[in-house]
């Protein structure tokens, strides 16, 4: 979906995103303010929310401009969150013309109006009220052109020295005009100097997301008024291709999913296993029909949840128990809920610990807990075992297994004969393709038998 067409709250990839880069924008505009090298440094702080601007909505901007700048009030006052607020303008205002398709002079233009007009206005004002800060501005760059004008009347060069002097006379005069002039100069050229730092960055994360959103299909976001029912769940002559693709990584899938069933789904790589479980999650097929009594709702309660191979993709809070809960609007999950969830999944006792300590083990736990935390009806288990080692591996398949009687069906993709002959029903896929649904006995015996 079109960044700058959505409506709504931010989602939790937007507030990560927007919190991860807001950080680093700040810790480089930190340096700035304490190194004397500040104008790179104020540069490059500019990149990281043109990258935010140019990915996402202009609120995740100003979520992450404002939660930095209340460290930045905190390490250094006033001014360093004005100068804060003018890299995050600056920023966006790169971003935002990257968005939009402009080029040099449209960057160029975006700047001046998004972040010179606003800057030129409140530095004006800001003088005219505050005299004694205009007094001693004006006053201090006066003395600064006064050692110069000295060192030239020394040369002989009296004529250049007294143009300067009556150069900056009426420039300090006319102080509503020439430092709005200077901004404009200043704006110019970190427009274009930002640009072209912030240009390959932009154009190699556009690269990124555009091979991965060919090779993993997006299931769309629900309505907030869709029904929430994702079983059972009827595929029928279901096909889906990537774009750019010519040929069917799916081809005439028919499946059903019933509730509280336990289901695995086989096959070698490039099969088709990741693209079934996105469709089942809610991903429109190419062509086909898939049945089922509501929205699959994925992430909403009672809905459809995912865990990945890799657990940290899906990890976001900084402690476990703000993990379990992150996404999950009101104070549905109470403390008692999260302890409850970390017992299921064996972390008894990690609600304080921060994620970034966790193993791998720990980590898929926690991703399994977090999915729980929605007590959803569909639970796909993309290959959730595959990093882990065989104690971890089992633990989880444990849990797995556990759920269909607590009202929850799993689809488990796997590779692991033993987690499938565990199953209520297999599936087996193989070159897109449906080749044989049952008894995991009678299936797997004919993978292997195909092998």
């Amino acid at each position: 979906m079109d960044e700058r067409r959505r409506r709504g709250r931010l989602d939790a990839a937007e507030l990560a995103e927007a919190a991860v880069l807001g950080d680093l924008a700040l810790v480089l505009a930190l340096a700035g303010f304490f190194i004397p090298i500040s104008g790179a440094l104020f540069v490059a702080a500019t990149i990281p929310y043109a990258v935010l601007a140019g990915r996402r909505r202009l609120r995740a901007v100003v979520v992450a401009a404002f939660t930095t700048g209340l460290l930045a009030f905190v390490v250094g006052g006033v001014p360093m969150v004005m100068n804060l607020a003018g890299v995050a303008t600056m920023g966006a205002a790169v971003g935002i013309a990257y968005k939009r398709g402009y080029r040099r002079l449209g960057t160029i233009g975006t700047v001046v109006v998004v972040f010179w007009v606003p800057a030129a206005l409140v530095t004006d004002l800001m003088l005219l009220i505050f005299s004694r800060t205009r007094a001693l501005t004006l006053e201090q760059a006066e003395t600064s052109v006064r050692g110069l004008a000295r060192f030239l009347d020394r040369l002989g060069l009296e004529a250049v020295a007294d143009s300067l002097r009556d150069s900056v006379q009426w420039s300090l005069d006319h102080w509503w005009l020439t430092i709005p002039l200077t901004e404009l100069v200043l704006a110019i050229v970190f427009a274009i100097v930002g640009r072209n730092l912030a240009l390959p960055a932009l154009r190699r994360i556009d690269a990124t997301f555009s091979r991965a959103a060919l090779a993993t299909p997006r299931a769309p976001a629900p309505a907030a008024d869709a029904p929430v029912a994702p079983l059972p769940v009827t595929l029928t002559g279901v096909s889906f291709r990537y774009p750019g693709a010519t040929v069917d990584a799916l081809s005439n899938v028919d499946l059903t999913i019933q509730p509280n069933t336990f289901v695995a789904v086989v096959g070698n790589n490039g099969s088709g296993k990741s693209t079934l479980a996105s469709l089942l999650a809610g991903t429109p097929p190419t062509c086909g029909e898939v049945h089922r009594p509501g929205d699959a709702a994925v992430g909403r309660a009672g809905g459809t949840a995912v865990v990945f191979q890799r657990p940290e993709s899906q990890v976001l809070g900084a402690r476990v128990a703000d993990d379990v809960r992150w996404g999950i609007a009101g104070n549905v999950v109470t403390d008692d809920d999260v302890d409850a969830l970390l017992e299921g999944v064996g972390l008894a006792g990690f609600r304080d610990r921060d994620t970034s300590t966790l193993s791998g083990g720990e980590l898929q736990r926690l991703a399994l807990a977090s999915a729980l935390a929605r007590r959803p009806t569909l639970l796909i288990s993309d290959e959730s075992t595959a990093m882990l080692d065989h104690d971890g591996r089992a633990a989880v398949l444990e849990l797995l297994l556990a759920l269909p009687a607590e009202g929850t069906t799993v689809v488990h993709v796997t590779h692991e004969p033993g987690e499938a002959e565990r199953a209520d029903t297999v599936v087996l896929l193989d070159g897109g393709r449906v080749r044989a649904i049952g008894a995991p006995a009678d299936v797997l015996a004919r993978r292997d038998g195909n092998q």
